[in-house]
């Protein structure tokens, strides 16, 4: 990606802003402050730079991604987009904000972000990443020149992997669980192991072999919030086990695969919004 970059600031073919696509969190990001860092011509850290801005949601605290104060000003002491880009570059011809997570802001901040990127500085540079394109608005997207990140070669992802402690049954369960290594790579150490333990108790339902008191039932949590997100986790990961390939496709299987994503879906898509996680997942466990 700084390659590529690389190329169109030479050529003086830049965009005001760039969207990068991929499936890994981390590895979006170091591409979006390599570009950053070639934009500065930044030969040390770009992070320590006076003509970088990072905008990362997690840095700050934010698990549910920016919100509006944090593109538009509303009140000061508050890190926000606007205020950064109203100031020129201070040591050099262009400044660069690097802004993650584009797809998990708020619908207020998505607002404001499109206020704000409708004209942005000549001097300025964005840079935006995002793991799902599409839940990001047209209009937004129409504003940037969208880049989709290469995944990594999976014999990469597997020595990474490898480095981490993760042997490889339960870094090919992690995979059939996350869709991606990347994404796998990504999960904190207690959400994998959190999937790893699941597993054991999805696989004999899958299997016929069991009911669904071996795994649907609340995960244990400190909080309503955190009970939310690893259901949420735990859901999506047994979905994709559901869908894995390897198993004989047959009209029964298929039955059962059509049934269990809908309702699964539907348990996502309660869980995602008020309904607490308890009804949901007792609900779950009634589905006969």
């Amino acid at each position: 990606m700084r390659e590529r970059f690389a190329q169109e600031l030479a050529s003086g073919h830049m965009a005001d802003a760039y969207l990068l696509v991929g499936a890994a969190r981390a590895h979006l990001r170091d591409n979006a402050l390599a570009c950053a860092a070639e934009l500065l011509d930044a030969h040390h850290d770009v992070l320590q730079h006076a003509d970088f801005t990072l905008f990362d949601p997690e840095e700050m605290g934010l698990k549910s991604g920016l919100k509006v104060e944090h593109i538009a000003y509303r009140k000061e002491g508050v890190p926000c987009l606007e205020s950064s880009l109203r100031y020129r570059p201070s040591s050099g011809q262009y400044r660069a904000v690097v802004l993650l997570d584009a797809d998990r802001m708020t619908e207020d901040a998505h607002g404001a972000l499109l206020k704000t990127t409708e004209e942005p500085p000549d001097d300025t540079v964005l840079f935006f990443t995002a793991t799902e394109l599409f839940a990001l608005s047209p209009a937004l997207r129409s504003r940037c020149r969208i880049w989709r990140v290469p995944r990594q070669p999976a014999a990469h992802l597997e020595r990474q992997a490898a480095a981490a402690g993760i042997e490889t049954d339960a870094w090919h369960r992690l995979l059939g669980a996350c869709g991606s290594g990347e994404a796998a790579l990504e999960l904190r150490p207690d959400d994998r192991q959190f999937l790893l333990d699941s597993w054991v108790r999805v696989e004999p339902w899958l299997g016929g072999q069991a009911g669904l008191e071996g795994w649907c039932h609340l995960p244990e949590a400190s909080n309503l919030a955190e009970q939310r997100r690893l259901g949420l986790l735990l859901l999506t990961a047994i979905r994709a086990w559901i869908l894995a390939p390897g198993l004989e496709a047959n009209d029964e299987l298929l039955l059962f695969q059509s049934r269990w994503c809908r309702r699964i879906d539907e348990a996502l898509a309660r869980l995602s919004g008020q309904v607490t996680p308890a009804l949901v997942f007792q609900d779950l466990a009634q589905i006969p």
